[in-house]
C-alpha cells in the first residue's frame, strides 16, 4: 500500500489558556517556549495524529505535558 494510503504518524501541539482558548505549534519545543506569553494556567497540550489525504484522525485525544525537565 502507498504510503499516502497508510496515513503518516504525528504529533499535534497546543497551548490552552486559562480561558480556554487554544493556539497550535508544530513542536514542543515551540510550545514550550511561547508558554509563558499566555499567564498563568495556560498549559501544553499534544496528541498522536494520523493524516490521510485532508483528514486528520486522533487515536487517544489531547494529553496535557509537563514541562521537560532541563539540566540548569
Amino acid at each position: 500500500m502507498a504510503m499516502g494510503l497508510a496515513g503518516l504518524p504525528g504529533s499535534e501541539w497546543m497551548i490552552k489558556d486559562a480561558k480556554g482558548r487554544k493556539f497550535s505549534y508544530d513542536s514542543q519545543d515551540e510550545a514550550f517556549e511561547e508558554l509563558h506569553e499566555y499567564g498563568e494556567g495556560a498549559t501544553v497540550w499534544t496528541r498522536e495524529v494520523y493524516r490521510v489525504l485532508f483528514m486528520t484522525k486522533s487515536i487517544d485525544g489531547w494529553k496535557q505535558v509537563a514541562a521537560p525537565q532541563t539540566d540548569r
